[in-house]
């Protein structure tokens, strides 16, 4: 009896884990898309040239794409939690960053952090489903993780779009790099 109580309480347990870390990686993809709409009204506040502009976006995935493989690699050497961790806080403190940045250069640079600090957090997402999901609910937890991956980047335009034209607050562009609640995600994490 008592066995059949503990599955069901880690069966519980990681479907809650699952819910988590795919917050995370709704994070990342809105961060990934939300910026492209606000990019307009970014040059004009900071007068960021063309260039900038665009490598406001390019260094983002290019920091994350050279550094996703050493992510998991780090990962797999002190622990896909702790790693996952640290990469929600860092990711977190750069998106703060982002929305303060005062310049066009100074943006770059944090776009070029919050990337790499993503490089550390998603593959955390991809090594916990493999983990916690050794049986046949792997499809599901997988298919859950892919309708939330695409609804990501639909969701960054739509919220780009509207964050911007509401100017909530009198911040402008600068909402985008706070609406994200990374926090919240690290407390709940953080209790598994």
């Amino acid at each position: 009896m008592h066995q059949l109580v503990s599955a069901n309480q880690d069966a519980s347990r990681r479907w809650f884990v699952l819910a988590i870390v795919v917050a995370a990686q709704f994070m990342f993809g809105v961060d990934a898309f939300i910026v492209n709409v606000a990019l307009p009204t970014i040059a004009v506040e900071l007068r960021a040239s063309p260039a900038q502009v665009q490598s406001v976006i390019a260094i983002y995935l290019i920091a994350y794409a050279t550094l996703v493989v050493t992510g998991g690699r780090l990962g797999d050497i002190y622990g896909t939690r702790n790693v996952f961790l640290a990469g929600v806080f860092g990711f977190t403190l750069t998106s703060l960053w982002c929305g303060l940045a005062q310049s066009g250069p100074e943006l770059i640079a944090a776009r070029l952090a919050q990337g790499a600090t993503a490089a550390m957090m998603v593959p955390q997402v991809l090594a916990t489903l493999h983990l916690l999901f050794a049986d046949q609910a792997r499809g599901r937890a997988f298919g859950i993780y892919g309708i939330v991956l695409g609804l990501a980047g639909a969701a960054g335009f739509a919220l780009g779009g509207l964050l911007v034209t509401l100017d909530l607050a009198g911040l402008g562009w600068r909402v985008v790099f706070f609406v994200k609640r990374a926090v919240r995600v690290f407390s709940l994490y953080s209790r598994r």
